[in-house]
């Protein structure tokens, strides 16, 4: 049987900037780290792409597995609930990690029901014909879809830095130490 044409493919753009307008919309808090939803917003892939797309492709044939599942995401925020002191600066702060993780598979849609409800559905993670990394670059490249995915998420990544002012050394600084815009 041959291999889901739809790769499991990487957008760094798409997620950043998708979750940082989710987190500013649906949430309204300007107390929320965004550095930490950011982090979120990557950590499926940080974790899935190497393992399943380049360390151990021929047994996962897809850089979406553990990571991009509902468990994963509960497990981030039960780990969040169970370190972290109810009405703490730290929950606070680390509520934004699961956000980002629920906001990527969200992004990420649509996601095969296998991997999304892994292991209910069974215990494979569906396969994607994305072969190598050098493949995977390739398709992103050619790809109309993740171009405009990409595209979109930068765009609102530019806007977000020239509304908030981040060509500032000072409001960079600002960001970088506490996670939070004044926008």
């Amino acid at each position: 049987m041959p291999a889901d044409p739809r790769p499991a493919v990487t957008v760094l753009f798409w997620h950043l900037g998708g979750s940082l307008f989710l987190g500013r919309w649906v949430f309204r808090d300007p107390a929320m780290d965004l550095r930490v939803l950011a982090l979120g917003a990557v950590l499926p892939d940080l974790i899935d792409k190497p393992i399943g797309s380049i360390l151990f492709t021929d047994y996962f044939d897809t850089g979406r597995i553990y990571a991009h599942t509902l468990l994963f995401a509960v497990a981030v925020l039960f780990g969040v609930m169970v370190f972290t002191r109810r009405g703490s600066a730290a929950r606070k702060r680390w509520m934004a990690l699961p956000i980002g993780v629920f906001f990527h598979l969200l992004l990420d849609m649509p996601l095969d029901a296998e991997t999304l409800w892994w292991p209910a559905l069974g215990l494979e993670f569906p396969s994607f014909a994305e072969g190598a990394l050098v493949d995977l670059i390739a398709y992103l490249l050619r790809s109309p879809w993740v171009v405009l995915q990409e595209v979109l998420g930068l765009a609102y990544l530019i806007v977000l830095y020239r509304k908030a002012e981040l060509g500032d050394p000072e409001r960079r600084r600002d960001l970088v130490g506490t996670g939070r815009l004044s926008v």
